[in-house]
């Protein structure tokens, strides 16, 4: 018997992927905050289509992307060899991840952490904290809680696309159907993102053995505030720390 897909294995392409504009920027503010040098080792996940991690790659450091999509990481590895870049690249379910050190730094951007349950979302953290060497640092980007209940839109047309929210306070989610109009066609998706407070990524952090270092609100490194639109997590994986 086939299991339910989740929701993240139906969303629709034209939503998923990013665009190129700002992903040099981006990748600097990685490359950053992450203090990855010349050489270092990098885990994307999930990577997409390697529009970040090509900016890491021709800095110097060594990148291994993973993602659910195995398109986004056949487009990720001919990106690369085009450029006559080393990377490697897998597809794999971030509940999977069987890393065991090897990395310098773990990133995870643009929205891409809460897709799952409470325990999975910690257990996810965990195995990020794993994949670093002590010393190593993990990046989570995720848009910020207080700023969208703030200036919450239950409703919002842009062009062909049309977004309907719904905000979950029990299970603190943000459900979103998407409606894209195209040629005559309409193909609609859902998401269902767990949003979480400075305070509840600071335990979070904690219990998956990495110390915060710090929370940045824009990319220009400037401090996270109630106000800011996302929040940028960064902890350090303790020297001589066990694995939790």
């Amino acid at each position: 018997m086939k299991h339910a897909k989740e929701w993240f294995e139906t969303f629709d392409e034209r939503l998923w992927l990013k665009g190129d504009e700002g992903a040099e920027r981006e990748a600097e503010f990685v490359r950053k905050v992450l203090e990855l040098r010349r050489g270092a080792r990098v885990l994307d996940a999930p990577c997409g289509a390697g529009r970040i991690a090509i900016h890491l790659a021709r800095a110097g450091c060594r990148v291994t992307g993973v993602d659910i999509t195995g398109r986004f990481i056949r487009r990720a590895r001919r990106r690369f060899a085009r450029s006559g870049l080393k990377g490697t690249f897998l597809v794999c379910d971030l509940r999977q991840l069987d890393f065991e050190g090897g990395f310098d730094g773990v990133y995870n951007w643009w929205g891409s952490f809460g897709y799952f349950s409470d325990p999975e979302n910690l257990d996810l953290l965990r195995r990020f904290a794993r994949a670093v060497e002590p010393g190593g640092r993990v990046l989570i980007d995720q848009p910020n809680r207080e700023f969208i209940l703030r200036h919450w839109l239950q409703r919002k047309e842009d062009g062909h696309l049309a977004v309907k929210n719904a905000w979950d306070a029990e299970t603190e989610r943000a459900k979103t159907t998407w409606a894209l109009s195209c040629e005559g066609r309409r193909a609609v998706s859902h998401s269902s993102m767990r949003l979480y407070t400075a305070g509840q990524f600071a335990s979070l952090f904690r219990r998956a053995g990495l110390e915060v270092e710090a929370m940045y609100g824009d990319l220009d490194g400037g401090e996270y505030r109630r106000g800011s639109r996302r929040i940028y997590v960064v902890g350090r994986k303790r020297r001589g720390g066990k694995h939790v």
